[in-house]
């Protein structure tokens, strides 16, 4: 089952031209089966998620994607909060545990100068620096707005610290969308199956690359 796992929208990502319904309808006609929207800071109403999906007989999924004091993002899933300061990632990961919810660290090698080192071990030093990485259950391998090289070495890190890998568009237009996914070994419906199947690992990141 094939999800973009990494979307924003205009309802709740100022930064995106993306209409909710533009996003599911996109993807329909693209042949993936299933989309997350994973806002800035804010999160979406479970009625509106269930809204959409039932409207189009489509899986439509909920996240968000928080910016911590140590740097970078993390994809948060199954905690629904809106964050109205950045928030440091000890605090994001105690109110995970306590719901119930699943973290994975978005584009790692982000704003890194990796794209430009042939040594992993160099990139990685810096990218470890940030003390994020004991505190999330999986890593973004494949973003589409990432260059090539910041998702090998992501795939990389992934492996290095036995942790799964995810993959997303991180889509804010609508050329960018579907260009990474997430590949779940099982067909999901609503949120309990989107949560219990991350939790249980039974997913992989991919580049997708579908031309549009």
């Amino acid at each position: 089952m094939k999800v973009d796992l990494h979307i924003h929208t205009s309802k709740l990502s100022p930064d995106s031209k993306l209409d909710p319904e533009e996003v599911i309808q996109q993807a329909i006609a693209m042949g993936l089966d299933g989309v997350c929207f994973t806002e800035h800071d804010r999160a979406w109403e479970l009625a509106g998620i269930t809204e959409l999906s039932a409207k189009y007989s489509f899986p439509v999924f909920r996240g968000v994607e928080v910016m911590v004091k140590e740097g970078g993002e993390i994809l948060v899933f199954g905690l629904n909060l809106n964050f109205t300061t950045v928030i440091d990632v000890k605090t994001l990961r105690e109110l995970a545990i306590e719901a119930n919810a699943f973290m994975i660290a978005a584009h790692p090698f982000r704003g890194y100068p990796c794209h430009a080192l042939t040594d992993y071990e160099k990139a990685s030093e810096l990218v470890l620096k940030r003390a994020v990485f004991d505190k999330v259950d999986g890593l973004e391998g494949f973003n589409g707005r990432n260059m090539t090289g910041n998702n090998v070495f992501a795939c990389q890190l992934a492996r290095n610290l036995s942790l799964p890998s995810s993959g997303g568009s991180d889509a804010h237009a609508r050329n960018e969308l579907g260009k990474c996914v997430t590949i779940f070994e099982n067909d999901i419906h609503n949120e309990a199956e989107f949560m219990k199947e991350l939790k249980a690992h039974r997913f992989t990141g991919s580049a997708y690359n579908r031309p549009i």
